[in-house]
Order: structure tokens, then sequence, then C-alpha cells
């Protein structure tokens, strides 16, 4: 488009040598009036004057068009009504009464700004025709040439109106229209080459040789803008407003306002991350404040507006919407950005990609995954070959598929991002520079193989990690929480303690820490350093999962299990117990109250028992030992009054003892109940631990009958586990045990030798999952020989069904049946059997 100072010149050209005559006002251009040339020049002296207004003006003038036939006249008519129009930016005008009489037919003066006005309205057509004739009856002018360069840029020529540009510019033009058209035209072509830098400075330029012009500082805020330097343009953009005011609309500032505050948005979560405590959060707080404030303008401006800018902001609206749902999941009002997107999508909003991600990521923070995988996924195709792989958003909907048990749908598509990852970057200064994404990529891959449940493939793959880059803080973490997962927790907690001293603010290596301080009984040390990393990352979802972890495992809590079991004669024809455990919170980092109960009643050839003991104990844990000891009361008993006693060690990751005493067995059996004997127990173990899938355990037992009988018992176990999968795990357990008794001649089955030989083989398939919440089907099958002296070798068999639902931190239910044959004193017996068990935690 032409200058302002060209359009100025040429807007009253027609009237330069026009008689004085005495101007019309505005009452008397009402009416039809006959077209006559002294009117014509009272017209635009009168408009000149401003005592009309355009408006008035081009309506004499379109009368006038329309009443005239000579082409003279229409000539002149046609070329003023162009000129008014385009000065007064009405330029859909303009070009209706360019099309009607052709370029060819109007005077010079008219020319320009028909171009412009061809120019704003996007007729290319006309504008190259209008070019063109201007070109020929002014060859030697610089203007037509500009305006060819610009009609050029238009039309996707950037590098012919390069070329215009460069023999234009040499010699270099000396009138001041020249050199402010020349200037216009290399901001132009700078933004056409994608570079606002040099457009600005043109720009800056022209407002050296003319200062104050609006439509520079405009056109400049507008570059900065896209320059990267929104909150820039912004400020520049209030700031001409109020010295000019009319420059911008309302709807131009509050675009500019948005841009600005979405960049802002960008820093706050930069200098958050930067930084730790509460005071992570100011500039985030800023951005909040300040979006509430702006969506409240526009609300005020929105109403306020005509329907032509109802579209406009509607879009300027959506986007601050969409920038302060983001605002909001980043600040860790998780909460908060899941109502904003639930309002707006019942609005029918359609939310752009990075909006999309950020409910997705809310909704997975809440633990709602299931809803957050179509939003990830509407995010990816709605971004389309735009958005570089991998992103943010591929890497939460992989964590999104693994939370919900899509584990295949994790797999794929994190193959496809490594194959999308190279190792080193392809465009850089130099060659050879580490993609840090790559790394990225890497220890998913390594927490995937953990969340699915394959720790040994973990293992491997973060040791070979750890020993290429051991200062990677996630490398690091993941090593030390797959000693966690492999039941390896002092290992775990000197993983954790050796990566403090590179990354101590690193949260996921905190939290883990804590974690494995828990498992090591270190109370104490987990409370101190949970607190420290909740009043660092208070916004953290691993923080908020810690906290939850935290309540479950050192809250109070209720455990019960209960069984009841029919057919098995030697023992009882029908019985059921139920064990109960009510344990106080964590006291002084080691203690707890407990209140034991065991409730019991048994049906035999000899009788019916009912049993019922409590128990009131205390608790103590530290580090490596647990100890706790308690005083009883049953209800019937030779033993009814007791004590019990536990002493466990933990001798190192591998080695655990564990002994006991009882002073009225709940194992005593139930014809030896019904005859009022009762028994007294102690038992010492060992275990050794190799890793989650191995352990060998060996067992004794001593029961001393108040009827004088001894029993003594040892059992050796292995459990194996050769399959272990997401969806499905395999193991095995291969038992052997043998007693021996003192005493046969008694009511209760007593032998004086036996022993066991036992498979069992255990299948587990996980059927459902919503981040920690799972469903489980569990097959157990057994099977093996009972020797009973003077009564020889028989086979035994078990089926065990159950169900298990793990709802939480420490928070689980299990429940099933069972059914087996077992022989005694040679006589083969079918039992059968429910059971259930339930750990609830109370806080």
């Amino acid at each position: 488009m032409p200058s302002l100072t060209t359009l100025l010149v040429l807007l009253f050209a027609s009237s330069a040598f026009a008689e004085p005559v005495t101007a019309p006002t505005s009452s008397a251009i009402s009416g039809p009036v006959a077209y006559a040339p002294q009117k014509h020049d009272a017209l635009i002296a009168a408009l000149r004057a401003g005592r009309i207004t355009s408006a008035q003006a081009l309506q004499r003038l379109n009368g006038w068009l329309a009443g005239s036939s000579n082409d003279i006249e229409r000539r002149r008519i046609a070329s003023d009504m162009i000129v008014i129009a385009t000065g007064g930016g009405r330029f859909a005008e303009a070009v209706a009464v360019g099309r009607q009489l052709s370029p060819e037919r109007l005077a010079d003066y008219a020319l320009g700004p028909l171009t412009g006005a061809a120019r704003r309205v996007g007729d290319l057509k006309l504008q190259g025709e209008t070019i063109r004739t201007w070109q020929t009856r002014q060859p030697a002018a610089r203007e037509p040439l500009v305006q060819e360069a610009f009609w050029k840029l238009d039309s996707g020529d950037a590098a012919a109106a390069s070329t215009l540009y460069n023999r234009l510019a040499n010699p270099a033009p000396t009138l001041l229209t020249d050199r402010i058209s020349l200037l216009e035209l290399r901001a132009a072509v700078a933004q056409a080459k994608g570079d606002p830098l040099q457009a600005i400075s043109a720009y800056e330029a022209i407002n050296t040789l003319q200062p104050d012009q609006r439509y520079v500082r405009r056109e400049a805020s507008f570059l900065l803008a896209s320059a990267n330097a929104p909150t820039t343009a912004s400020e520049e953009a209030e700031a001409t407003e109020r010295e000019h005011p009319g420059t911008f609309s309302a709807l131009e500032l509050a675009t500019l306002r948005q841009q600005a505050l979405a960049q802002q948005l960008r820093w706050a979560i930069l200098m958050r991350d930067e930084r730790i405590g509460l005071a992570r959060f100011a500039e985030l707080d800023l951005v909040l404040d300040a979006q509430t404030n702006v969506l409240h303008q526009l609300q005020t401006a929105a109403t306020q507006a005509g329907p032509a800018d109802a579209e406009g902001w509607r879009a300027i609206r959506m986007r601050l919407q969409s920038d302060r749902l983001l605002a909001l999941f980043e600040r860790g009002q998780y909460a908060d950005a899941i109502a904003l997107y639930d309002t707006l999508r019942a609005g029918g909003a359609d939310l752009p990609p990075y909006a999309l991600a950020a409910a997705a990521s809310a909704l997975s923070r809440e633990r709602r995954s299931i809803e957050a995988v179509p939003l990830y996924e509407a995010a990816l195709a709605k971004s389309g070959t735009s958005l570089p792989m991998p992103s943010d958003i591929h890497f939460g909907l992989v964590y999104a598929y693994v939370d919900t048990g899509r584990f295949d749908a994790a797999q794929a598509l994190l193959d496809q991002i490594e194959a999308a990852t190279p190792a080193l970057q392809k465009l850089t200064p130099e060659a050879g520079r580490p993609n840090s994404q790559y790394s990225d990529v890497n220890e998913m891959r390594g927490f995937l193989l953990l969340y699915s449940d394959r720790p040994a493939a973990a293992q491997q793959r973060f040791e070979t990690l750890t020993q290429q880059a051991p200062l990677n803080a996630g490398y690091a973490s993941g090593a030390a929480l797959t000693e966690r997962l492999r039941e390896h927790p002092e290992a775990a907690v000197a993983r954790f303690e050796a990566q403090a001293t590179n990354n101590a603010y690193y949260p996921s290596a905190r939290a883990g820490y804590v974690e494995a301080l828990l498992d090591t009984g270190e109370f104490a040390a987990a409370r101190r350093i949970g607190d420290s990393l909740a009043a660092d990352y208070p916004d953290s979802a691993e923080v908020r999962d810690l906290t939850r972890k935290w309540t479950a495992a050192t809250g109070p809590r209720l455990d019960v299990d209960a069984e009841s079991d029919t057919g098995g004669a030697a023992i009882a024809d029908r019985s059921w117990r139920v064990d109960s455990r009510l344990s106080s919170g964590l006291i002084k980092d080691a203690w707890r109250v407990f209140y034991d109960q065991s409730v019991g009643w048994g049906d035999t050839t000899l009788g019916r028992a009912n049993w019922a003991r409590g128990g009131l104990g205390l608790n103590w844990q530290k580090s490596r030992w647990l100890a706790e000891g308690q005083v009883q009361q049953a209800n019937t008993g030779p033993y009814r009054s007791s004590a019990a006693a536990r002493l466990d060690y933990r001798v190192s990751d591998s080695w655990r003892l564990s002994a006991s005493y009882d002073g009225n067995s709940k194992e005593t059996p139930w014809k030896a109940r019904v005859a009022g004997i009762g028994a007294r127990e102690a038992n010492a173990s060992v275990g050794y631990v190799v890793n989650e899938a191995r352990r060998f355990d060996l067992q004794l037992q001593r029961m001393n009958f108040s009827d004088g009988n001894q029993r003594n018992a040892a059992a050796l176990a292995w459990r194996e586990r050769w399959i272990s999968g997401p969806d499905f795990q395999m193991e095995t357990r291969l038992g052997a045990d043998t007693s021996n008794s003192r005493l046969q001649a008694v009511p209760y089955f007593s032998p004086a030798h036996d022993a066991t030989t036992q498979l069992a083989v255990r299948g587990q398939w996980l059927n459902w999952k919503r981040n920690d919440r799972q469903f489980f089907q569990i097959v157990e099958l057994s099977s093996g020989g009972y020797q009973q002296t003077g009564f020889g070798t028989g086979p035994l068999w078990n089926i065990r069904y159950e169900h298990r639902w793990d709802l939480g931190p420490k928070l689980q239910l299990r429940y099933g049946l069972s059914i087996g044959s077992h022989p005694y004193d040679g006589v083969r017996e079918r039992q059968r059997s429910v059971f259930l068990s339930l750990s609830l935690p109370l806080s």
C-alpha cells in the first residue's frame, strides 16, 4: 500500500487546480443534485475543510456516478471516490468502484490508492492490473515499481520482490516519500523472508524520518509479537494507544496482551523449575492473576463489540482460557484445571493441542488416566506433523497407557519414539553433539520395564545406562528404584544417598529415597526428608503420591484374615476363624499400640469348640529391627492368660531372621480344644532373599501341649518366579516339611512322624488397572506326597482360586476358595475352604 504521505498528497489531487468556490454545508448535499464541475469542486473543498464527512462525500459522489453518462465526468467522480474511500479505510468500496470502471479509465492520482485498496482486500488481479496501468502512464516513477514489489510479495514471489527492492535501493532515493516507500518495501521483504528483526529495523528508520507515524508503530508492535517479543509488543502498543487513541482496535490490543501473557507463562514455568520452595510459584501466580483480569476485561469488551468482531473476541478468549488451563496445571492446581476443561468442553470449545495435553496431564495426576488417554490421543492427532517426536505429549501418553493397563500400546508408542530419536543431534554447529531427548527416551524405556513388572530387564538396562552416564539423575533414580522393587532396600537407600550428592534437589530421587527409608524402617529420616520435599515441591504429583503412601504406611490400620473349612475330619468337620489386628499410627517414629483378636469355632467328632482371644500389645520398629510383645486373654483353655512376643532382624538385603513365641497358640487343633488341651508355640525362621523372583526359607517350630505332648517341625521352601510381565506372572513353590510328635494316644491328630513334599504352580493374571488400583485373578495348583509312619505314602493335591484387589497404598482385598485332598491316618479326606483377607489403612 502507498505510504501515508503519498496517500495524503493524492487524496485531494482532483481539486488542486480547481477555482475557488463557495463550499456546500452538510445540509446542502442532502437530496438529489445534478452534477456540475463547480459542485464537485465545492464538495471536495468541504471535505477538505472538515465540514462534511467522507461518508457524506461518498454518498453524493455515488449518486453523481450513477446518474452520469459523461465518460469524463465518470472518470473524475470514480477517481475521487477511490481516493476518499481508501483514505477512510473503506477499501471494499474503493475496489468496487475500481472494478466498475477499470484502472485504464481512472485518473493517475487514483491508481496508487486503488492499488493499496486492492491489496488490503486481497484482489490480486485488480492490484496487478492497476500497477501495470500506473507503470504505463508513469514509466519513470518509482512508486509503481514499489507497488509491483508488494504485489510480487502478495503473489508469493519473494525472490522477485527482493530483486525489485535491490533495483530501487541502488542508487538510494533522496526524496523523503521515496525513502519511506523503500523502507516499507524493505520491511515487507524481510517479513516474507522470515526476518522480523530486519523488518523492525526498517520501521524504526521510518519513525526516525517521520516521527509518531501510527501505522509504523502498529506494524512494529505486530512484528515484535511475531519475533517472540510479545510482552514488549504489548507494552509498546498500549503506550502508543495512550498517546494516539484509535491506533489499535480493542481486539488487537487484547490479542497482543494474550500473546504477552502466553510468553510470561512460559517464562514462569522455566523460573519455577529453577527454584525450590513456595517462591517457585511467584511468577506463575502473577500470570494467573493477570489472566483473571484480562478475562474479565474481555468479557466486558466482547459484549460491546459488533457482530463483525464477535468471532475474533471468541477466538482470543479461547486462547486465553487455554493458556489458563495450562497455567493451572503447571501451578499444580489439577482439580481447577480439570474443572476449567469440563466447563470449556461443555461449551463446545475447540481447544488447541497444548490445552488438551494440559487437561490430560491434570487427569493423570489425579489418577484418572482412563480419561486422560483419549485427550492425549486427541492432542497428538490435532497436532499432526507439526509436533516433533518425542514431546511431553508422547511421554504422557506412554505413562497413561501403562496406568490403564494398555502395555502393548505403550510399548508400540515407545518403539515409535525410539525410532524417531537419534543419539546425536542432526542440526548443530558442530557434529557429534548428544541429543538430550535420546537420554529421556532411554530413561523411559527403563521405567517402562519397571512399571510392567520386568525388574530384571530394567536392572540390566539401568546398570548399562548408569555406567555410560553416572551423573544422569534419571538413570540413577531408575537404578535405585529397581533395587527397591527387587527387594534390596538397603542397596536402594545407598544408591539414593549417592545420588543426593550429585542431585540434591531432584524431586523424583528424593521421593524414592523416602520410600526406600520406609522399607528399611528408618521412619524418622523418612519423615524429615518427606517434610522437606513437601515444602519444596508441594505441587508435585510425586510428592502428593508420597504423602498418600506415607500416611498409609505410618497411620492406623486394620488387618483381617478369615477362613472357613469343611471336610477335614482329622482336624475338624467344619471350622472357621477370624484373626484381626487394629494398630495405631506410628508414635515417635518407632512405636505402635495394637490390639489383636482371634475368634473361631470348630465342629469335630468329639464335640464343638468356641474360642476367642484378645491381646493388647506394643510394637517397636527401627532400622533392621522389629520387636513386639503383647498380653493375651482367652475365653477358655488352660492358657487363658498368656503372652506373646516376636523379634525380626534383617541381617542384610539377603538374610532375614525371625523368632516368635505364643503362649496360647492359634494353631492348637480343634479336637485338642474340645478336650480342654492347649498349646504353646515357638518359631524360628531364616530367609534368604535373592531378589523378588527367588527366595529360600527355613522354618523351625515347636509346640508344647498342656497334656505333655510335644511336636517338633521343620520346613524348607524355595519360591521361584519364572515368568514376570505386566499381564501375567507364573511362579512355583517347592516345599518339604517334616514333623514328629512325642505322644500318639491323644484325642487329636498327632502322628509319630510325617513328611510332606509339595510343588505348587501359581499363575496370576492382571484383568483391570486404573493407576495404582488393580484387579488380579490367581490360580494355584499344587500336588505332592504325604508320608505318615504306619500308614505309608499317599498323594495330595489342592486347587486354589483367588481374586486380589489392590485399591491404593496398603489397601488390599483378597478372597477365594480352594479344594484339596489329603490322607490322614490312611484315610483320604476332601477339604474345601473359603477365605478372605483385608488390609485397610484407617487414615
